[in-house]
């Protein structure tokens, strides 16, 4: 019984590794960025991938944490696609480098989120 708990876990987990690669995407995939930044969509993707991986430091809706807030900041997006790539370290707070664990369309679609925090907050 044992071997066959573990013969459908390993079953289960290779489902599931498989389909974050087909959603993610391969890291080294270029993405249009253009496209992206004009997709309407992309910014709920890239809020998904920023709950996944970015909330813990960021906070909710981008509003601070470990971190300053995101909300309501003058970033360009090849600043913001920069610092997601290559990571950041400011005194003793470090970010990450997503580069090598994220595809750059990922990438993309966390600036469109992380814009679309600014231009939310500013519309209200």
């Amino acid at each position: 019984m044992q071997g066959f708990k573990m013969l459908v876990g390993a079953a289960v987990l290779a489902t599931a590794s498989t389909f974050a690669a087909a959603v993610a995407g391969p890291v080294g995939e270029i993405a249009d960025k253009d496209s992206i930044l004009n997709d309407p969509d992309a910014v709920k993707r890239g809020e998904l991938h920023f709950y996944q991986n970015c909330v813990y430091c960021h906070g909710s809706r981008g509003s601070g944490g470990k971190s300053k807030p995101l909300q309501n900041r003058d970033f360009t997006d090849d600043y913001l696609f920069k610092t997601i790539t290559q990571g950041k370290k400011r005194g003793s707070l470090v970010m990450p480098p997503w580069g090598k664990s994220m595809s750059e369309k990922i990438r993309w679609e966390l600036v469109t989120y992380i814009q679309s925090l600014s231009d939310k907050e500013s519309s209200d």
